[in-house]
């Protein structure tokens, strides 16, 4: 654990350069916005936000941040939702495009999963502009800033939602007969992810054969 010395310095920090993570934030938005729409990738919504300093100093006190200025990289995060799971995909390729990822920090969700078990899934990347970017589009002081990117689907965004609200009220401490009905509607939500993946596909090759 960061010794409450260094944890201040953090938040110190913290509260003189949070304005470069609000900015970051708007101009990392533009260029997902931009990008999805050039290749014509229809998604539900894009949502942002910057950690509150009081976040912040929250985190920078957990015992795994022994360094919180350079360990904790979701100062800026952005969250992307499809409409469908195979969007996911699509836009994973375009993000790896667009910008550097630190894969030793990223992850799927989908792959802590156990064969037997559901639950949350989604796409978490920790990103920086890459230098080409940068040149691009003259944002120099960005330079070294990291932010998250999650992308998940609308039925995954709803599970997150209610397992989140599930946690907080419940410190995730449930008697095992409700644990399991809430883990059997996760399942029926991955079912149902895939079955719009499948009813998407068809109706535009229905689409595709009408014209």
């Amino acid at each position: 654990m960061a010794n409450r010395k260094k944890i201040n310095q953090a938040v110190e920090w913290y509260q003189k350069n949070r304005h470069k993570y609000v900015d970051l934030r708007s101009e990392v938005e533009v260029i997902l916005r931009e990008a999805l729409n050039e290749n014509e990738i229809v998604f539900h919504s894009i949502e942002s936000r910057v950690k509150s300093t009081e976040s912040f100093g929250k985190k920078a006190a957990r015992d795994k941040y022994s360094d919180p200025v350079n360990q904790i990289t979701d100062l800026t995060g952005i969250r992307i939702i499809t409409l469908f799971e195979k969007e996911i995909h699509q836009i994973s390729d375009i993000i790896k495009e667009l910008f550097k990822i630190d894969y030793e920090r990223s992850e799927d969700k989908a792959d802590l999963l156990d064969a037997d078990k559901m639950g949350y899934k989604s796409i978490h990347y920790i990103a920086e502009l890459s230098q080409k970017k940068i040149r691009e589009t003259r944002l120099q002081n960005f330079a070294g800033l990291k932010f998250e990117i999650q992308i998940r689907s609308i039925l995954q965004h709803a599970w997150a939602e209610i397992e989140h609200d599930r946690n907080y009220k419940f410190q995730g401490h449930l008697p095992k007969h409700l644990q399991r009905r809430f883990y059997a509607l996760a399942g029926m939500l991955e079912i149902a992810d895939r079955e719009f993946n499948t009813l998407s596909e068809e109706v535009e090759k229905y689409r595709q054969a009408k014209k």
